[in-house]
């Protein structure tokens, strides 16, 4: 069952609230609630995966030089060695030399980190990064943000499955007045029964 949402009052102001809605309107959050729910899911998931247990998705984009000494034999022996934390690579030839390369790990935070440490410190690779992120849903993400259509990272070109969050008080979102109540649609004309066959019989029966 789904938990029910909670609306709480935050007071804030100045150049704080200024630049805060400057970020939510360049990350198109429709509102302020979805960027107050966006920025303390991406702050929930800095907290798992900075603990060395917890299950992990890792992104490592690697660039090298693909002459240089056995680089891409050696980049597929570690993978080989790992293969339970490999899900799938990715190759591009970017030119005549330099290949691009990205891996999916999946496993223990500290795990991938340090799979990604290797692969990326093996001779040759010009550039190497590692994006890491939970691999389980943190509290509420998955049922909040169901039925929403992502346009960047943790949202927000959105649809959404369910109505929105407004502030209230001095600052309201300003993208979202509160909802006036419709007037009820008129009621239509009651049409009058025409006489049936059997009612015209018997007035002509009579005349």
């Amino acid at each position: 069952m789904k938990d029910p949402l909670v609306r709480f009052s935050v007071a804030i102001g100045g150049e704080l609230l200024r630049r805060f809605d400057r970020y939510r309107k360049e990350h198109r959050y429709p509102n302020r609630s979805e960027a107050v729910r966006g920025l303390m899911t991406a702050a929930l998931v800095e907290d798992v995966i900075g603990q060395d247990q917890s299950e992990a998705m890792g992104v490592v984009t690697l660039v090298y030089d693909h002459h240089a000494g056995r680089i891409a034999e050696k980049l597929t022996e570690l993978q080989h060695r790992h293969v339970e934390r490999v899900v799938t690579t990715t190759h591009v030839h970017l030119d005549e030399r330099r290949c691009l390369e990205v891996i999916l790990l999946r496993g223990a935070a500290s795990v991938v980190r340090q799979l990604a440490d290797d692969l990326i410190g093996i001779k040759g690779v010009e550039t190497g990064r590692l994006v890491l992120t939970a691999a389980r849903p943190v509290a509420g993400t998955h049922e909040d943000h169901a039925g929403h259509d992502h346009g960047h990272p943790h949202g927000h070109g959105h649809e959404h499955g369910h109505g929105h969050d407004h502030d209230h008080g001095n600052g309201a979102d300003p993208d979202h007045p509160p909802e006036q109540s419709r007037p009820a649609p008129a009621r239509g004309r009651r049409l009058k029964k025409r006489p049936g066959r059997s009612s015209r019989r018997s007035n002509q029966a009579s005349d």
